[in-house]
């Protein structure tokens, strides 16, 4: 049983691992010391702990910057292991990078396109809504008349809403957007994330 103690309020306050088992504890502050000599003995309580079979997992992450360890199960389904020190957070993955069998390691270091693929899209779907909504903007002002048949709660419904603040309004709120995105693109293009991966082979 190979075990580790959170240090700081946001953590996992245990995390545990023997027989191709993840255990996941947070007890009560008085109680962890008592579950931990526990643990050692091979006594797994029977509340307040998650057990994650081995079998269950497809991958385990750790990407750098991030406090926390990120398990990854079939589909999108994940869990994170929150662990702010990043010494006892590399020892984890190490640990089970070296002790998980059936397993392959990999380094992914993001390509500056791919880090800022998601930043980028949202500029571009930003800028077609952008002109779409300042577009109609115009036709208002010039005294055109436009209606939304059929659903009310549709994307072109919503257009029409912001269509009606005027044109200067629409420059500032998708200036705003814009302005968010780019900033994000800017950061993730110059710092691409590198992401270390546990792939378990069936």
């Amino acid at each position: 049983m190979k075990i580790w103690k959170g240090t700081e309020k946001s953590d996992e306050k245990i995390i545990a691992y023997s027989d191709s088992i993840i255990y996941i504890c947070n007890p009560k502050i008085s109680e962890v010391e008592n579950v931990i000599q526990n643990l050692k003995m091979n006594i797994i309580p029977t509340d307040k702990f998650t057990s994650v079979p081995l079998s269950y997992l497809r991958e385990i992450h750790l990407e750098e910057g991030k406090k926390y360890i990120e398990i990854l199960f079939g589909g999108d389904s994940k869990e994170q292991l929150n662990i702010n020190d990043l010494e006892i957070r590399n020892e984890i993955f190490e640990y089970f990078k070296s002790n998980i069998s059936k397993s392959v390691y990999m380094s992914d270091t993001y390509s500056k396109l791919r880090a800022g693929k998601k930043p980028l899209i949202a500029m571009t779907v930003l800028l077609s809504i952008c002109l779409w909504t300042f577009y109609i903007s115009n036709g208002i002002e010039q005294g055109d008349e436009y209606k939304v048949i059929g659903n009310q709660r549709s994307v072109a419904s919503i257009v029409l809403m912001i269509a009606s603040l005027g044109s200067t309004n629409i420059l500032l709120i998708f200036g705003i957007f814009f302005g968010i995105a780019l900033t994000s693109f800017i950061i993730k293009t110059k710092n691409p994330k590198i992401v270390q991966k546990i792939i378990m082979v069936r």
